[in-house]
């Protein structure tokens, strides 16, 4: 008995080894997945890259990614089939400026899932640009003007910046205005001008980074324009003074035009009277015409430069003759 049972012994390890042997025949492997490198990197994207073998099975290929090796974002599913080795790609959006991610890709079918390597990249800095906003705009005369805006970008807080202007007629440059400033701990700024008394160009830069400045934003100084009539001349060849004052009356070569209200659009009807000299800061000025109907009028008040100060009185009726 003892030796028919050594003798049926190898047999049974035989058909173990058998068994063992279809069992792995039979049982198809899992995909492969190698991560890939990551190109085209911006301040809050980047495209990632990899590679996968389905080894014969319909397969899905992502990409986790995150600020750690716990990933915990993934990119939307690429399908592959076949049996060779396929290239695969996903772009990463909405990512954090200046930042290092982690990256791995995966490969799942019904036969396992595999993980590729770890990869990693920095996004890239948002580069820094200046906003500015001028209040209030147009300003009365010896107003008090506020001139603020933001640094936007990475690396935008407590950083000097500077107010420059450059006067009516913007023709001598810009220059300095009081002392430069940080910006807050979100890239804001304030400044605050006195007094101001002519048009003015403004601009902000930054005092670290002398290629860097905001647009020029351009505050029109209002004039106080005051306007009266009255009829004169004969009743044959009546006719209307209009007079009136400009505060403040400072500019020599000012202009004043007389404009009709036409439909719902202002229109020159008389113009060239030049200001007077100016008393204690006030222009008075005077001017007859002849009109032979009546409307509505307003004196418009400006320079022959056309841009230092200009304003408009308000509008008085007239009657006709």
């Amino acid at each position: 008995m003892t030796g028919k049972i050594a003798r049926l012994l190898p047999l049974a390890l035989v058909a173990v080894a058998l068994t063992a042997a279809s069992a792995l025949a039979t049982t198809p492997p899992p995909p492969t997945a190698t991560t890939g490198p990551a190109n085209h990197i911006t301040y809050d994207s980047a495209n990632v890259q990899g590679s996968s073998n389905p080894k014969g099975a319909a397969t899905e290929v992502y990409f986790e990614y995150g600020t750690s090796t716990k990933y915990g974002e993934n990119s939307a599913p690429i399908p592959i089939t076949g049996n060779t080795t396929q290239g695969v790609s996903a772009t990463l959006s909405g990512l954090a400026a200046f930042t290092t991610y982690d990256y791995r890709v995966a490969a799942v079918n019904a036969n396992g899932t595999v993980y590729g390597a770890n990869g990693h990249f920095k996004t890239a800095k948002i580069p820094l640009s200046l906003q500015i906003a001028a209040t209030p705009n147009p300003i009365g005369y010896g107003g008090l003007l506020t001139v603020a805006g933001t640094l936007s970008g990475t690396g935008n807080a407590s950083q000097p910046v500077a107010l420059q202007q450059n006067p009516y007629p913007y023709t001598a440059g810009f220059t300095p205005v009081g002392n430069s400033e940080l910006t807050s701990s979100t890239g804001a700024y304030s400044f605050t001008v006195p007094a101001l008394q002519e048009s003015t160009q403004y601009r902000v830069v930054s005092t670290s980074n002398p290629n860097l400045m905001s647009p020029t934003t351009l505050v029109t100084d209002s004039l106080v324009v005051t306007v009266h009539t009255h009829a004169v001349g004969t009743r044959a060849h009546l006719a209307t003074r209009f007079t009136g004052s400009v505060a403040p009356g400072t500019e020599t070569d000012a202009q004043f035009a007389i404009q009709e209200l036409v439909g719902h659009t202002w229109k020159l009807v008389n113009g060239g009277t030049t200001a007077n000299s100016a008393t204690n800061g006030v222009v008075r000025f005077s001017k007859v015409v002849h009109f032979k109907r009546g409307g509505f009028f307003r004196i418009f008040v400006g320079t022959v430069q056309g841009a230092n100060a200009e304003s408009f009185s308000p509008p008085v009726a007239v009657r006709g003759y």
